[in-house]
């Protein structure tokens, strides 16, 4: 299994994210902006159960081409990139009709059908991208498609049974991601095409007597690292997009100008948490410490955490003097408690993190947030925001002073 960033430095500085993979992840991000449609004040079970699984949807999407991209390198088609921006536009596009329909109970089940066709056609498209004979050994699952069946099938259902098929669908995939070893079924698929009797009937299929050649392909970790970094800044950068478009809706005032500086600092904060003192998007992560396929797992919870924390910013820029409805602060708090867990999961995976150091993550990282979602009920949204940021900041400060662990690690 390739480690992120596991290789000679020599290498590392030769392939950088090309602009057509950029223009991609800038599609992408902005059908995970869509998704603020789907969260609000009114927040409940069901709509954040549909905005983990549209989320969910559209970055296995996103990764299929990025993870195509990451191995074709100079090979990679540029058209074939177009072709899935257009299928995550499509998904993007559908997102509040798909929101609308579910959540207001609206009957019209178009645009979950145009939302599942997109789905599929990207995801199947993506697939086909792959050379021929090629099997992707840190994640097979981005060439399969055992998981679209479901999402087939519920073109002819009706809404309710819609979301349950893409639920299991979606879980498939997860499920392989988890189980499907690309290295083992490489070694089954080689000893299936090597026995004698298969051999023989190539022979005799084939005047040259040659047979289909299967072979194995990794990932450029120092590639890797870097899309999935610029990845996180640029949905951190939808955030702040976000922010300032609510900024310009209400009247303009210290109040405003101060929610509006506390989301920032927040936001500022987990890039440098996941950027400056973390690695390929993850805070506390070492390169070459855990394998491609745990970051890439980690980096779609890292950046489905931060793309929510934009909805209660936005209602707090807004209405920065009320105190945050109960869900929107759960929210807020909770999500800024998730992305500290799951910064304590990769310090602890990655050995930057002693003791001494996970204990203060977790008291003030996720304890904390979590007793301001508990107590601060009375409290203005700005003071909320304020608080949370002040967590953020002491824990820049912290990484700051520390010393690093260990003799490969240095901090900036």
């Amino acid at each position: 299994m390739v480690n992120i960033d596991d290789e000679p430095t020599e290498a590392r500085t030769e392939r950088h994210a090309s602009w057509a993979e950029l223009f991609f992840d800038l599609v992408a991000v902005a059908g995970v902006a869509a998704l603020a449609h789907v969260l609000g004040p009114d927040l409940d079970a069901a709509a954040l159960g549909l905005y983990a699984l549209m989320f969910l949807a559209l970055w296995l999407s996103w990764t299929t081409f990025m993870l195509y991209g990451n191995v074709a390198a100079g090979q990679t088609r540029v058209l074939r990139l177009m072709v899935g921006m257009f299928g995550l536009g499509v998904m993007a596009a559908s997102v509040p009709g798909v929101a609308h329909t579910v959540l207001d109970h609206d009957g019209d089940s178009l645009p979950l059908n145009v939302f599942a066709i997109a789905y599929i056609a990207t995801r199947v498209y993506g697939a086909r991208s792959w050379q021929r004979g090629a099997v992707l050994l840190d994640f097979p699952v981005v060439q399969y498609s055992a998981g679209l069946l479901p999402w087939l099938a519920s073109l002819w259902v009706d809404e309710h049974w819609k979301l349950v098929l893409w639920a299991v669908g979606v879980g498939l995939d997860l499920l392989l991601i988890v189980v499907l070893s690309g290295s083992r079924m490489l070694q089954r698929v080689q000893a299936y095409l090597a026995a004698p009797e298969r051999t023989r009937r190539r022979s005799r299929g084939r005047s040259d007597g040659s047979g289909p050649v299967i072979h194995g392909v990794s990932v450029d970790p120092v590639h890797l690292a870097e899309r999935l970094g610029l990845f996180v800044i640029i949905v951190l950068g939808e955030s702040v997009v976000q922010i300032v478009a609510a900024a310009g809706e209400t009247h303009f005032d210290l109040g405003v100008l101060a929610a509006a500086l506390a989301s920032f600092i927040l936001l500022a904060g987990m890039f440098g948490l996941s950027v400056v003192f973390g690695h390929a998007g993850l805070p506390h992560l070492r390169a070459g410490r855990i394998p491609s396929r745990a970051a890439l797992g980690l980096h779609c919870l890292v950046t489905g955490v931060v793309a929510t924390i934009a909805v209660p910013l936005s209602l707090v820029v807004e209405h920065g003097s009320d105190p945050l409805p109960d869900q929107a602060r759960w929210l807020l708090c909770g999500a800024v408690a998730a992305y500290f867990t799951l910064g304590v999961v990769t310090g602890v995976a990655s050995h930057s993190s002693d003791r001494p150091r996970t204990i203060s993550r977790i008291t003030t990282g996720i304890v904390a947030p979590l007793l301001l979602g508990l107590l601060a009920t009375a409290a203005a949204g700005r003071t909320l925001v304020a608080c949370l940021a002040l967590i953020v900041l002491a824990h820049l400060w912290f990484e700051r002073r520390l010393a690093p662990l260990g003799p490969h690690i240095r901090l900036p």
